[in-house]
């Protein structure tokens, strides 16, 4: 059984990535498996086990508590997971599905990772500085060019109409380009005379990660990207305390219905009913007695008084 998990932020569209392993990590160091980039969450914040039919999250200590549905959950102690329960960390938001589906490539992690991180800066009101190459040899050395977002690509050559420009003979006209795809960023030969080379080995296609170098022809390019730097500041230094969140509000329980009070009309009418009902069985039980006579009269102009209200309250 897969696991998706759903991972929104405040302000940003949900990031989703599907594993497929009995361990999850979720944390905001470098080996997390779900990388939330946040001090509120801890290098190894909390653990998911997948063990037969039940999944099951474990928080591993962290600073500032783990949530289930809104509700706390006690550290180190083992709460089952239901399929679509929300996972509360710092402040993501991870739904939890159970799936049967391929799992995600691992470096889709990363990916991830550097998403979640630009959409916390971009609700945070700013960004990270675009990824960029940088020439490390030659005349021209620390010359920048930016790397264009996904669907653009950047042509590196000696010729003209070339983005990336070098003056460099050993470098063919149109020697390779770099694109950003879903993944990241990857440099590609366009059957060149001399191939890319990377680490004194010629390569057709190489994925870049921040701070790589490669050469073409005589020309040594570094590809940066400045929000790995900030992605990797995460791995450590303190958590941050956050401020708890509200707890969720309960409904209360429904009050049953109760009638509405009797108007004075109803009440009048009711007594006067009673009265005339009981009359009867009084006089029967005084029979025989003296004074019957005198109870009679009392509760016949009793009956009649009431009568009469009724009939004032009515007009």
């Amino acid at each position: 059984m897969a696991l998706t998990f759903v991972i929104t932020v405040s302000g940003s569209e949900p990031q989703t990535i599907t594993l497929d392993q009995p361990r999850v990590v979720l944390g905001r160091g470098s080996h997390a498996d779900v990388r939330l980039p946040s001090r509120a969450v801890s290098e190894l914040h909390a653990l998911v086990r997948v063990d037969g039919p039940d999944v099951a999250i474990v928080d591993e200590g962290s600073t500032n508590g783990t949530r289930v549905n809104g509700v706390a959950i006690a550290r180190g102690r083992r709460k089952l997971l239901l399929d679509g329960d929300e996972i509360g960390v710092g402040d993501y938001a991870v739904r939890v599905t159970f799936v049967t589906a391929l799992a995600d490539p691992p470096e889709h992690t990363a990916t991830l990772a550097r998403r979640l991180l630009k959409d916390s800066l971009h609700s945070l009101g700013g960004d990270s500085a675009p990824a960029y190459l940088e020439l490390r040899t030659g005349k021209e050395a620390g010359r920048r060019w930016e790397i264009p977002p996904a669907g653009a690509r950047l042509t590196l050559g000696r010729a003209e109409g070339c983005e990336v420009l070098l003056e460099d003979r050993d470098c063919s006209r149109q020697h390779a380009e770099v694109e950003r795809d879903s993944e990241g960023v990857a440099v590609r030969d366009l059957g060149s005379k001399n191939a890319i080379v990377v680490s004194g080995r010629a390569v057709s296609e190489r994925r870049l990660k921040n701070g790589d170098e490669f050469t073409l022809g005589k020309s040594t390019l570094r590809f940066v990207e400045p929000s790995e730097e900030l992605l990797r500041s995460f791995d450590y230094g303190q958590d941050d305390v956050a401020t708890p969140p509200p707890p969720r509000p309960s409904m209360p329980p429904p009050r049953p219905s109760m009638p509405p009070p009797p108007t004075p009309e109803e009440e009048t009418a009711t007594a006067a009913a009673v009265l005339a009902a009981t009359a009867p069985t009084v006089l029967a039980a005084r029979r025989g007695d003296a004074d019957w006579i005198v109870l009679a009269l009392a509760m016949i102009i009793l009956v009649v008084s009431v009568v009469a209200l009724v009939i004032v309250l009515k007009g």
